[in-house]
């Protein structure tokens, strides 16, 4: 027959070792937690050191569609900026804004000075009238610039903002290649009106977005070669290429 007191007596050990299980378990299962609150701590900060290892800028994303030329993205910071169509790339950097265009189709680049393409591609005298009031476009306010052509049935038509902000060398580079003053903003919608069809849309700003942007996006992709003319960069495409891309 069992004491009285065996069935307290064996609770209270049951309860002893309960106590003393959990005194060697918690240590080990907190020290657990932390190792992987530490493996995981470390991996997350090793992840954010290689994201900050690579060198980039905050800049604008710029996405613009035409009839003629299709889908646009122009990528630029205060002093660099490169434009990706289907027909090449153009990649240009302050002060100069020399030009390197490459096709990635055919892997090749051609080097252009801003003097030279400017000579070659230079905009037509304009005398403009506005500024009309405008219409928001890719959520930016605008006003309406309009201009007679030498062809007296076209007239353009042209919204810009002065609400997104760019650098000032930026701003006049963009400004020359169409040939507008500088003061009256960043162009985002370009129309060519007929009196005898349908208005063609040159450019139309779809969307913009401000991003980081990395430094090796404005740098020539490695492998290609050097070639001597936009004409051998296409590789028998549109001959006015790089006009197309620019304006």
């Amino acid at each position: 027959m069992l004491p009285n007191n065996y069935f307290s007596e064996g609770r209270q050990k049951v309860l002893i070792n309960a106590k003393l299980v959990l005194s060697i378990a918690k240590p080990q299962a907190f020290s657990a937690r932390f190792r992987a609150a530490g493996f995981w701590g470390f991996f997350f900060l090793l992840a954010a050191r290689a994201a900050w290892a690579v060198p980039s800028d905050t800049g604008w994303v710029i996405e613009q569609r035409s009839e003629e030329r299709g889908r646009t993205v122009i990528r630029m910071t205060d002093n660099s900026m490169v434009l990706t169509s289907k027909l090449m790339s153009a990649i240009l950097t302050a002060p100069k804004f020399d030009a390197s265009f490459f096709n990635e189709n055919t892997r090749k680049y051609v080097l252009m000075p801003h003097s030279d393409w400017m000579k070659r591609y230079a905009p037509s005298k304009k005398e403009m009238k506005g500024p009309f009031p405008g219409e928001k476009i890719a959520g930016y306010s605008t006003k309406k610039y309009t201009w007679q052509t030498k062809n007296r049935h076209k007239m353009m038509e042209l919204w810009v903002t002065k609400d997104l902000p760019i650098s000032a060398p930026l701003q006049e580079f963009v400004s020359s290649t169409i040939g507008i003053p500088p003061s009256i903003g960043m162009p985002l919608r370009l129309v060519s009106k007929f009196d005898d069809r349908e208005p063609r849309i040159d450019m139309d700003t779809k969307s913009i977005k401000k991003l980081k942007i990395p430094k090796s996006a404005f740098e020539l992709p490695k492998g290609y070669k050097k070639c001597k003319s936009e004409m051998e960069l296409l590789l028998g495409g549109d001959e006015g290429g790089i006009d197309d891309l620019l304006h």
